[in-house]
Parts: structure tokens; C-alpha cells; sequence
């Protein structure tokens, strides 16, 4: 919730989040959430995939609005 509102107050619809340490995707699954896009780098492969699965899962549900 706290990424979804840093995101939601710092960016605006359409922008492009950037997350150089992706980890398991929490910023990106807010990102899309909202309506932004994202580009996210992680350089463990397990945690790469599991972040990429979430992503493409919220994407696949839609937009929120907080």
C-alpha cells in the first residue's frame, strides 16, 4: 500500500516507473496497479521470474484506483 501511494502522489497516469532493484516485483505490481508503466532490473534470475509472474499477473486483472 505505502509503494502504491508514494507512486500514485510522485507520478502521473502513463509514466514510466523505474525500479533498479526489482527484488520480487512489489513497485512493479503497484506501478501497473496504477496505471503507470514499468521497467524493473533484478539480477537474480529466481527473483527476476517471480517478480515478471506477479507483474504479468496484476497486469492481466487491470487498473486500481486508490
Amino acid at each position: 500500500v505505502m509503494l502504491g501511494h508514494m507512486i500514485q502522489n510522485s507520478t502521473r497516469e502513463g509514466a514510466v516507473v523505474l525500479d533498479c532493484f526489482m527484488g520480487r516485483g512489489s513497485c512493479g505490481e503497484a506501478a501497473v496497479k496504477l496505471g503507470r508503466q514499468f521497467v524493473g532490473v533484478e539480477l537474480d534470475p529466481d527473483h527476476f521470474r517471480f517478480a515478471e509472474a506477479r507483474i504479468r499477473a496484476t497486469a492481466a486483472q487491470g487498473r486500481l484506483d486508490l
